[in-house]
C-alpha cells in the first residue's frame, strides 16, 4: 500500500510539472515587442533621382536619353502619367529626374527642371 501511495504522489507531482502552464511561453510586456517588424522598402521601388541634359527623346518607345552631371548617360522609360510629358522634353533641356528601378528598367516617375 505504501508502494501505491508513494507512486501515487509520484504521478501527480510529474504531472503537474508537465501541465501546460509552465509550458505557456510570457506574452510581450510592451505594445512595440506587439507590432511586427518594420518591413525595409524593398531596392526595387525605392525613388532614385538624378540631373542632366535631355539627349534624346523616342515618342514612339515612350523614353528618353539623359546625360547626367557625372557624364554618363542613361535610358528612362516614361511611366503611364509621364508619357504625356515626354512631348515638352526638348534636346539639351536641363532635368531633375525621379525614377524607380523595374524589371531592369528605369522608369521615370517625375521630371522638372533643375
Amino acid at each position: 500500500m505504501r508502494t501505491r501511495t508513494g507512486f501515487a504522489i509520484g504521478t501527480l507531482a510529474i504531472l503537474a510539472l508537465m501541465s501546460p502552464s509552465f509550458a505557456v511561453e510570457p506574452g510581450p510586456s510592451s505594445p512595440r515587442e506587439m507590432a511586427p517588424p518594420a518591413k525595409k522598402p524593398s531596392a526595387l521601388t525605392l525613388p532614385y533621382q538624378a540631373t542632366g541634359d535631355v539627349v534624346s527623346v523616342n515618342m514612339r518607345a515612350q523614353s528618353f536619353t539623359l546625360k547626367t552631371s557625372s557624364g554618363g548617360t542613361m535610358l528612362l522609360m516614361a511611366d503611364a502619367h509621364m508619357a504625356p510629358q515626354l512631348g515638352t522634353l526638348k534636346k539639351g533641356e536641363r532635368v531633375k529626374v525621379s525614377y524607380k528601378n523595374s524589371q531592369g528598367q528605369r522608369i521615370a516617375t517625375k521630371i522638372v527642371p533643375a
